[in-house]
């Protein structure tokens, strides 16, 4: 048995008794369908991973900052240590040094920047989607409209095959929308 409560048109509740879920109470308009859940998780990737981009860029500019400070101090040292034989690797164990930390700071910049050309590419994708959709939206409200449910139908039905990009011969749509030409 299903009760209800609210309106005829739009219930608030619905209550449903039997053996499965007694008494259990759904919130009609609360749960979010399967395609909003997936939109969700989807964005929410989306989100994390340019997040992720902009932190591995910031870390990227901090590591090659500190190889290039790294590698000047292995400059001050050939300078400073000059006339010591026994020290004269240490310059060039520092600069090796900071060219590997600029190196890694390099790499994780180009990283950064790879993911941020994929994210303006989805970007890019959900906006076509986004359209498609908003164009179908439109394409029902104006289907609604029609008063004949024979045209409605077949109105419908072409609106579902574009939806679906299905593709048929222009001919055989008019002949189908429109037969009595």
């Amino acid at each position: 048995m299903v009760e209800t409560t609210g309106d005829d048109d739009t219930p608030e509740n619905v209550i449903i008794h039997g053996d499965v879920d007694a008494g259990r109470v759904y919130q009609a308009g609360r749960d979010a369908s399967l395609p909003e859940q997936r939109q969700k998780f989807h964005f929410d990737f989306l989100n994390h991973t340019l997040k992720q981009a902009e932190w591995t860029f910031r870390l990227s500019v901090w590591f090659m900052t500190g190889g290039g400070v790294v590698i000047l101090a292995g400059a001050v040292l050939a300078l400073v240590r000059a006339g010591n034989p026994y020290l004269s690797h240490l310059p060039l164990l520092t600069s090796l040094t900071g060219a590997l930390i600029t190196v890694g700071g390099g790499a994780s910049a180009l990283h950064s920047k790879h993911t941020m050309a994929s994210l303006m590419k989805a970007a890019e994708d959900n906006e076509k989607k986004i359209d498609i959709d908003h164009k179908l939206e439109i394409a029902t409200t104006f289907i609604d409209r029609v008063q004949d449910p024979t045209s409605k139908d077949r109105l419908n039905s072409a609106a579902a095959m574009k939806a679906l990009d299905m593709r048929a011969e222009p001919e055989t749509m008019v002949n189908r929308l429109l037969p009595d030409r």
